[in-house]
């Protein structure tokens, strides 16, 4: 193992507010993601160096994961119907700066519904009710690569649970949302630090539970076969790879240093030989 240097490891579960979590220099799965093609390593970079403000359409996501989970910000709820006004924009703005979650009335209600609909539900009800620990901050260091890593888990129990809302429940829709946002390799970078630190098993599962935002906020809990894992795992190591030799030589390379010959994509070859054009 070639030791990596800096940032300075943790180790094991690390009681912190979510905001130094984020803060911290150690790789999480969404770094390792924009190590990886289609993004690249001075992207990764320069999102270290120039973290993104915080965003209005993540509000409400944020505010069920802590209705459902239980652990979090506060929700500040501001009595206004939109951020129109001055004093709506100002009073949502103060509660960022306190670390809170604004919340319209109406998102209030929402959140309140769909954490209603996750407790009735068969099977994320009992997961998210029993016994287990919300937003647990995971770090441990790769054996393979020394590199330093973390992970912030929504639900740690004799399973790795994670909660996540989306605009539609629909499996088919799940699977595209998988393979868009890499939750494949969230899944298997989740499981690969529970496994280390033995907080789990090693032969232990990792449930998604997704819900739909819109009414009537209907819940789907899915778990990725053999094959997506597989894929997950190997893009993880692919990605601890890159992030050592970066970080040991200082180059974080873009796409390429060469001149790229492309072709137009299939597609659109198709369309000209089908006279669409």
């Amino acid at each position: 193992m070639t030791a990596v240097m800096e940032p300075a490891a943790l180790e094991g579960i690390v009681d912190m507010p979510e905001d130094d979590y984020h803060a911290h220099p150690a790789l999480s799965f969404s770094g390792a993601k924009k190590l990886l093609h289609p993004s690249c390593p001075a992207l990764y970079r320069h999102s270290q160096d120039n973290p993104t403000p915080r965003k209005r359409e993540f509000d409400l996501g944020h505010a069920a994961h802590k209705v459902v989970l239980g652990e979090g910000s506060e929700l500040h709820v501001v009595d206004a119907g939109n951020y129109l006004t001055k004093k709506a924009q100002t009073e949502r703005d103060a509660a960022y700066d306190r670390g809170d979650i604004p919340v319209l009335p109406r998102e209030f209600d929402q959140v309140q519904a769909m954490a209603a609909k996750v407790r009735e539900h068969p099977i994320a009800g009992p997961l998210f009710s029993g016994p287990g620990l919300a937003e647990q901050s995971l770090f441990w260091t790769d054996p393979e690569t020394g590199v330093p890593c973390r992970a912030r888990l929504d639900w740690l129990s004799h399973l790795v649970g994670d909660y996540k809302t989306s605009t539609s429940a629909e499996p088919g829709h799940i699977a595209k949302k998988v393979d868009e946002f890499g939750y494949y390799m969230q899944a298997d970078w989740y499981l690969s630090g529970a496994v280390h630190l033995d907080l789990v098993a090693p032969d232990a599962e990792f449930w998604f539970v997704f819900q739909d935002k819109n009414p009537p906020y209907l819940v789907t809990v899915v778990d990725l076969d053999d094959v997506a894992l597989k894929i997950g795992h190997e893009r993880n190591v692919q990605a601890r790879e890159i992030y050592r030799s970066c970080l040991e030589s200082g180059v974080w390379p873009g796409y390429s240093n060469t001149v790229e010959r492309i072709s137009l994509p299939y597609y659109a070859q198709r369309r000209y030989s089908e006279g669409i054009y």
